[in-house]
């Protein structure tokens, strides 16, 4: 992670670190740059005529307090203490002059820990009413004024984007607005916040995607696989393992079934379903798995399994990975699951 002591808060709806930034229109996460930026909610804005941009550092008081609190409850098991808070508000600001719109960036430091939240009041839609009085007719109009090139990207993206991240909703229609999905929607469970740490990058949630590639057939599967580790799983321990094509995986067999199956099937196999759909993999896409007993897949995952059950004190000793990667399941699309397995020997 890069380290910074200057900060610059461009009035378009985000921050950037080496220099001011005036670019009005959103591009897409990963922009694959030279520079990273946080962007709670990059648009064409204009503080001209209503509204204000306004940013505060705080290294002592309430504000420390009440991020000491907030990063504890979303990333529990630091025993976090937060030494250094910054404040961006873009508060009522509009892009067009007659509404505004709140977002803000707040940047959390203590000890070796930083993150970032991302808060959101109200988001004006892109649209508002008009209306003009005709002269001749003697009457008064009502209208809508939309303005359909407004974009919006949320979220942030690092130099040469080896990090990155887009809040759901961006550049969609659904962005802005009384029910947008951003303000509305949340990865720390509160309502208009979206919270990440950021000294060692918050990332997608995708485990490498890299190992054996399982043959190109429909509704196949891999041939069977020698766990590394003894698995249990609710009580059964297995030894070995198929990845099935259309998103499932067994012990006992393959198996080709590409139609769905409600849960509890009430049937005699263990099966684990990241996503059970008829997959073709022959046109595009890959199926691939590995198993990892060292590095930092192993070290990623007891990060994890650490955050998602604290209290275990867990550490990984063994990790299989198997990935459905832009699987179709008609040739022109391409769907991205991902399935982890965690083992641990207990003394």
């Amino acid at each position: 992670i890069n380290w910074f002591m200057y900060s610059q808060v461009n009035h378009n709806g985000h921050l950037t670190f080496d220099g001011p930034w005036s670019r009005f229109t959103p591009v897409r996460f990963p922009m694959h740059g030279n520079r990273d930026i946080i962007a709670p909610f990059w648009t064409d804005l204009d503080n001209r005529g209503n509204g204000y941009v306004l940013y505060n550092q705080y290294t002592s008081g309430s504000v420390l307090q009440q991020a000491t609190r907030d990063i504890n409850t979303y990333f529990p098991g630091l025993q976090f203490t937060a030494s250094w808070v910054f404040v961006a508000s873009w508060y009522q600001v509009a892009y067009y002059p007659t509404t505004g719109t709140v977002t803000q960036a707040v940047l959390i430091s203590g000890g070796q820990y930083s993150f970032v939240l991302m808060n959101y009041g109200p988001i004006a839609a892109t649209s508002h009413n008009v209306q003009y009085w005709n002269s001749k007719k003697k009457i008064w109009y009502h209208s809508s004024l939309y303005f359909y090139d407004l974009f919006f990207q949320a979220g942030y993206d690092t130099e040469n984007s080896t990090n990155h991240f887009t809040i759901p909703g961006s550049f969609s229609s659904q962005a802005s607005g009384t029910n947008s999905v951003i303000r509305f929607s949340s990865n720390v469970n509160v309502t208009g916040r979206w919270a990440f740490r950021t000294d060692h990058g918050s990332r997608v949630p995708l485990y490498p995607v890299s190992g054996i590639l399982s043959q190109r057939i429909d509704d196949g599967s891999s041939p069977l696989i020698a766990l590394q580790r003894p698995f249990v799983y609710f009580g059964h321990p297995h030894t070995q393992i198929y990845v099935n094509h259309n998103g499932h995986l067994t012990f006992d067999g393959p198996w080709s079934r590409f139609a769905p199956v409600r849960f509890p099937i009430h049937g005699n196999r263990d099966i684990i379903a990241p996503f059970w759909t008829d997959l073709d993999n022959r046109g595009n896409g890959y199926v691939l798995y590995n198993q990892y007993t060292s590095g930092s897949v192993l070290q990623q995952a007891t990060r994890d399994i650490n955050t998602y059950f604290p209290g275990l004190q867990f550490t990984a000793s063994w990790v299989f990975v198997a990935s459905w990667y832009q699987v179709a399941y008609y040739p022109t699309t391409g769907t991205v699951s991902h399935f982890v397995l965690n083992w641990k020997v207990h003394i």
